[in-house]
């Protein structure tokens, strides 16, 4: 076999290669006379027909159907010689045989290009938020569970400051005609946006009345819009007492309300310190994303990576716009890019320092797992977790945070505290 592979880009290979009559001799006859064996012809029974008749009728059939056949053979074994992995169909760009002649093939497929991890032993500086919890935090979270727990009492008489409204809104445009429509929208009088001239457009409001209110969102005049409220219910929430009875109530573990406080803030903190850890490993793989920006990347690959970002966006947000392929590819490609770079990063930190998942490190995991798991549900929970597919996902978990501690080991880390306010700047609140 005779094989010739062309770079055509860093992605992209043209691999030519041709094979003798006599290296395919053998294969051609073999297939010839399988193909023979279900031809019926007038005058002959079925498998009866002479090749040389069959040759005569069906010789470009014969011919096709072989390449069609040995292919992957003859394909596999060029690639095996010329050590490529392809990551693409190839796409056949010339085709030449005849019985009696070398079959001669003119391919294109694209590779994952050669790339070097960028220097990281040294180079990496990170900032670690430390999200500070205040008692302003303690506060919106009883009263979140406050809210949560109210007694609603529905109003006849009019609508006042603090109660809520349950209306059909519909979004009408300037000539008075409706643009968008929402049912059972819920707002409550005194809280953003529903504060002076707005609230006081509401106040009175009474089932069944019909009331306009006018909202900006923008400082220019094209930015205020307004809504055409059908008011279907008024409601009073009467919140509960904040005591130690409240406390046992949301949570039965909790004794008093400052074992509550204390229950909420601890519970805050570790949510903070998870965004904290997923901040941190944002910036580690924006480190490497940003060096290797020149890196080109195979556009099947790419494209492919986008198209399975879409499939789980739609599976996570089921009611998000629908979009034809070329758009999603389009509108997903930067981000595919980015995440395939960031795999590739991850997989050569993790073959080249030898990092590795133990039985016993599953096994710690999924004791941690069980910690807080009722005695009676702990067997069929143990079972779960010892399932394949589970372990599988729980292996890709534990060897990624070993990944990212083994690349924290080696940052310099600035810590940065991040009290309330600018957090919730962050947060865009």
């Amino acid at each position: 076999m005779k094989v010739n592979v062309k770079e055509v880009s860093p992605t992209e290979r043209e691999m030519h290669f041709e094979k003798s009559w006599e290296d395919i001799e053998k294969d051609y006859q073999a297939f010839e006379k399988k193909f023979a064996k279900d031809i019926a012809l007038p005058g002959f029974r079925k498998g009866m027909v002479p090749l040389k008749i069959i040759e005569k009728k069906f010789g470009p059939r014969i011919n096709l159907d072989f390449i069609n056949e040995k292919f992957p053979d003859y394909y596999g074994h060029a690639l095996e010689k010329e050590e490529l992995t392809p990551v693409s169909q190839p796409e056949l760009l010339d085709l030449d045989f005849q019985k009696g002649d070398p079959l001669k093939l003119k391919l294109k497929f694209e590779v994952m290009p050669e790339w070097e991890l960028p220097e990281y032993k040294k180079g990496l500086s990170l900032e670690k938020y430390q999200y500070e919890i205040d008692n302003e935090d303690i506060k919106e979270t009883l009263d979140r569970l406050r809210r949560n727990a109210a007694e609603v009492v529905n109003v006849e008489d009019g609508a006042k400051h603090g109660h809520h409204i349950v209306a059909d809104v519909k979004e009408m445009d300037k000539d008075g005609k409706p643009v968008n429509e929402s049912e059972d929208t819920r707002v409550i009088l005194g809280e953003e946006p529903f504060t002076g001239e707005n609230e006081k457009a509401l106040l009175g409001a009474k089932p069944g009345e019909t009331r306009e209110i006018s909202l900006k969102t923008g400082k220019e005049e094209d930015g205020v819009h307004t809504f055409r409220m059908e008011i279907k219910s008024v409601e009073e929430h009467l919140l509960p007492e904040l005591n130690d009875t409240f406390a046992r109530t949301v949570s039965p573990e909790t004794e008093t309300l400052d074992a509550l406080k204390k229950k909420a803030r601890e519970e805050l903190e570790s949510y903070w310190e998870k965004q904290a850890e997923k901040r941190l490993e944002e910036q580690i793989a924006d480190f490497f994303i940003d060096r290797m920006k020149e890196l080109e990347l195979p556009k099947s690959v790419v494209e492919e990576q986008a198209k399975n970002i879409y499939e789980e966006m739609k599976k996570n947000y089921p009611s998000a716009p629908e979009m034809d392929e070329k758009t999603a590819i389009e509108n997903y490609r930067e981000t595919a890019e980015k995440s395939l770079k960031w795999q590739l990063v991850k997989h050569k930190i993790i073959k080249e320092n030898d990092i590795k998942v133990t039985d016993e490190d599953i096994s710690a995991r999924i004791g941690e797992m069980l910690k807080d798991v009722n005695e009676e549900m702990r067997k069929t929970y143990e079972q779960y977790y010892q399932s394949p597919q589970i372990k599988n996902q729980l292996h890709d978990d534990i060897i990624h945070k070993k990944l990212i501690d083994h690349l924290v080991s080696l940052a310099k880390i600035k810590n940065k505290k991040v009290p309330r306010k600018a957090r919730l700047r962050e947060t865009g609140q």
